[in-house]
């Protein structure tokens, strides 16, 4: 019975086989295939009980992509021209036409048609007992490759028959129009000096808001800054910095680039400003392809700083921002609340950070207290009520004190656990919520106040760590004797991997149960500040210089 559906509809195709014929070059069996599409010179004769392919030279060898004789030739004929020119097998033709079904959404950006009606799937195998899939896909833009098949991947598991995937990537002959459209399509970054990512763990800690200040902080600098909401599913950007001009996708989308909205000097990108209206319901493994995409064909031109609005979490979009080819991210500002939380959270991502090699530099501390009332409401409040002077002491105890709502914080823990100097602490206030909606950033409405002040230290600090990060900077020399079994320091200061290990500050970690024969693996200096070690057990620890260097001020 399970198999009824699927001998109906192979039955169906061979009913069907004379009209399709009418338009696809002839086939025959061609010895030493691997299963997949068979090959055969012009004007063979076509056997029975065999699917039509197409000729070794239609229509992957065109010269120009998207032209109407490519798509007339591949359009609608992706599923013939994949099938085995051999007695067809009803399960195995009902799993290749669900191969092809979930791989018909996938688009080649470049050429701006779908992969299967390119006919871009190529030597198409499947075995639906073993749960395999193998396939070669051929693509317009070699710089698109890994995004191009991640996201075939994942829609070919997404078959509930589907165990593994086997895809081999290439591109289309190496032709100078096509290498030029493809580096267009990558190249938006290359103007691009430093990238500086915010992010945290938890949502709703403020962290937009440190994305949106510090960049307008670091232009009132008299830097060139752009900022890229990551966020699809919630972006923040088009309500909190509203545009000199509304994006016009028919305008400001040129070719494969897209030109960003710009206000006071700094552009703007987020997928708001593209579509404002609907939200985007799209899986995991659509979403990073689509923020790779659109971070590469923004045409952010020379920038000093690309500020990067992260969403909360360590997921795929983390981790492929984090791990681009073109696009590397030089430090992150780690966000939180004074909640222990929040806290777990930013240990979280700054390991996350740690396991990438990227450095956590700074973390901002947003609703940290909240401000007293300012005496002059007290004194009326005073007056109004008539209260007696030692009344009006008293409610000036109860108000006039910063209230730490949320606790004392985790800065001093930070700076022991990780060794980030840059800690700053950001007050609840009525007014820096509100000018967040009103669509100009609170640094730009009030350049004057105290929080502008602390949002222009923490550009000088990113300012300067990144520049020290870039100049290599003077760090602690650490290596590995392994004749001795000992870490070297400075080339005096010997420590053994056990009392290294027992220094390590992570939840993770248990200085009580370290394993016999531990050895590191893998050292990374991340900046001036710290040492990446992984250990021959798995675990990885962030280990601040100044924890364990003799003598060292950082």
């Amino acid at each position: 019975k399970m198999q009824r559906p699927a001998r109906l509809a192979a039955l169906l195709l061979l009913g069907v086989l004379p009209s399709i014929t009418a338009f696809s070059p002839a086939c025959v069996p061609f010895s030493g295939s691997r299963g997949g599409v068979h090959l055969a010179a012009p004007g063979s004769a076509l056997p029975t009980g065999c699917l039509p392919t197409r000729t070794a030279q239609a229509p992957m060898a065109a010269s120009l992509p998207g032209s109407r004789t490519t798509r007339g030739r591949a359009g609608g004929l992706g599923l013939a021209a994949q099938a085995d020119a051999v007695p067809l097998d009803a399960a195995v033709f009902a799993a290749k036409s669900e191969a092809l079904a979930a791989l018909s959404g996938v688009q080649d950006p470049f050429r701006g048609d779908a992969l299967v009606k390119l006919g871009a799937v190529k030597d198409l195998t499947v075995d639906p007992e073993a749960g395999s899939v193998t396939a070669d896909v051929i693509i317009g833009a070699p710089d698109l490759q890994g995004s191009i098949k991640a996201e075939c991947e994942a829609a070919l598991r997404g078959l509930s028959w589907v165990k593994t995937v086997e895809l081999t990537m290439a591109a289309l002959p190496p032709q100078d129009e096509l290498r030029e459209a493809s580096r267009a399509m990558a190249n938006g970054l290359k103007g691009v000096k430093s990238v500086v990512a915010c992010a945290s763990c938890k949502g709703g800690v403020g962290k937009s808001t440190t994305s949106v200040n510090l960049a307008f902080s670091l232009r009132a600098k008299g830097y060139k800054v752009g900022i890229f909401d990551v966020d699809v599913y919630g972006p923040s950007l088009p309500t909190m910095v509203q545009p000199e001009r509304p994006f016009n996708p028919e305008q400001d989308i040129v070719g494969n680039a897209i030109m960003p909205p710009e206000r006071d000097g700094v552009k703007l990108m987020s997928v708001g400003f593209i579509n404002p209206q609907d939200s985007f319901v799209l899986r995991g493994a659509k979403v990073s392809p689509l923020v790779q995409q659109l971070v590469s064909t923004t045409e952010w031109g020379d920038l000093d700083y690309l500020i990067i609005d992260m969403p909360p979490g360590t997921g795929d979009i983390h981790l492929t921002l984090s791990q681009m080819e073109d696009f590397r991210i030089d430090a992150a500002v780690i966000v939180t609340t004074p909640t222990r939380l929040s806290f777990i959270d930013v240990v979280k991502g700054v390991e996350m950070f740690d396991k990438v090699g990227v450095p956590s530099i700074a973390v901002v501390e947003n609703m940290a207290y909240l401000e007293p009332q300012e005496g002059a409401k007290v004194d009326a409040f005073a007056d109004k009520y008539d209260l007696p002077p030692e009344g009006v002491e008293e409610l000036r105890a109860l108000v006039g004190d910063r209230q730490r709502l949320f606790g004392e914080g985790h800065k001093t823990r930070l700076k022991e656990m990780w060794g980030i100097e840059n800690a700053y602490s950001m007050p609840l206030s009525p007014l820096v919520a509100s000018q967040g909606d009103s669509g100009t950033p609170y640094v730009v409405g009030h350049p004057g106040s105290e929080v502008a002040e602390r949002f222009g230290e923490l550009a000088d600090a990113v300012v300067a760590e990144v520049d020290s990060l870039k100049a290599g900077g003077s760090r602690p020399e650490v290596v590995f004797d392994k004749a001795a079994g000992d870490f070297v320091i400075n080339g005096k200061q010997r420590m053994s991997p056990e009392e290294l290990r027992k220094m390590c500050r992570s939840p993770a970690n248990d200085p009580t149960r370290i394993p016999k024969g531990l050895m590191p693996t893998d050292m990374v200096p991340l900046g001036k500040y710290a040492l990446s070690i992984v250990w021959s057990d798995g675990h990885q620890s962030l280990m601040p210089y100044r924890s364990f260097v003799e003598g060292y001020e950082g």
